[in-house]
């Protein structure tokens, strides 16, 4: 394999500038002193830090990002799980249009929001967590479905026909036999469901109405009506809301990709 042109080291740096230009200014200013506008802060602080952490309400926000990452992964993954499954092991009508998992994350989420708050309220679901959970689930649903099948799909089936000849049933022959084979699959669902979830914003403003029930997203705009013009509060809220998904993400990204283009990366 050749070298890399010139021109492509060029247009590389330039992509990597742009990219990671918003995220250094962040910390930038989330680490210099207030009123300190130079490109170079002057001296490090961690003020900024140690205010939003005097903030009870802060931890809640970030509490309630928890639960409600880890309520999605927790009705979402089975689900997932056996969407995937049945996709790479079976044959029915309809199978060759799968690919419209791909399709739907990408449709408008405005187009639906409104009827579905409506049918929220319809259900006594309107300023729940069970009720923004359902909806992460099931928007998360079709990209994890789709990950776990390209996993399964490298499983061997002669195993799982094995486990079978042997007197598994299917969902034994799932749990005992394809499970532990796919487990950087099921991480990596983990981690990319923890991430959209977290990361979400628009279901959680349209749902979630009360103060105290705020996730993070949530929490560090509103933090901007009471701060005013504070950047460097607001930015180191938002450096440690990137924080946990960032990390994830650097751990298991050979995983998280492998489920998107249906191979382990070598």
């Amino acid at each position: 394999m050749g070298k890399m042109p010139f021109w492509k080291w060029v247009a590389l740096i330039l992509i990597m500038l742009f990219v990671l230009f918003p995220l250094v200014w962040g910390l930038k200013v989330s680490i210099a002193p207030r009123f300190d506008t130079g490109l170079i802060p002057r001296e490090l602080t961690l003020e900024h830090y140690r205010y939003i952490f005097s903030r009870p309400e802060f931890f809640g926000y970030f509490r309630n990002s928890l639960s409600v990452s880890g309520g999605t992964i927790t009705l979402a993954l089975p689900m997932a799980l056996l969407g995937g499954y049945a996709l790479a092991r079976f044959r029915f009508p309809g199978k060759q249009f799968s690919f419209l998992f791909l399709v739907f994350p990408l449709l408008p989420l405005i187009a639906v929001l409104v009827p579905l708050v409506a049918f929220l309220n319809s259900l006594g679901l309107y300023n729940r967590f069970s009720g923004l959970i359902m909806v992460n689930a099931v928007f998360n649903l079709p990209l994890a479905i789709w990950m776990l099948r390209n996993f399964i799909m490298e499983v061997p089936v002669e195993i799982e026909e094995a486990a079978l000849v042997d007197g598994c049933s299917r969902l034994q022959a799932i749990r005992k036999v394809a499970m532990p084979l796919m487990v950087p699959g099921l991480v990596a669902v983990v981690v990319f469901i923890f991430i959209t979830t977290w990361n979400n914003y628009i279901y959680a403003s349209a749902i979630i109405t009360r103060p105290a029930m705020r996730v993070l997203p949530q929490g560090i705009l509103a933090f901007i009506g009471t701060w005013g013009t504070y950047w460097g509060g607001l930015t180191a809220a938002g450096m440690v809301a990137l924080f946990p998904p960032l990390v994830l993400f650097i751990l298991f990204q050979r995983w998280f990709i492998a489920g998107l283009f249906g191979q382990m990366l070598k």
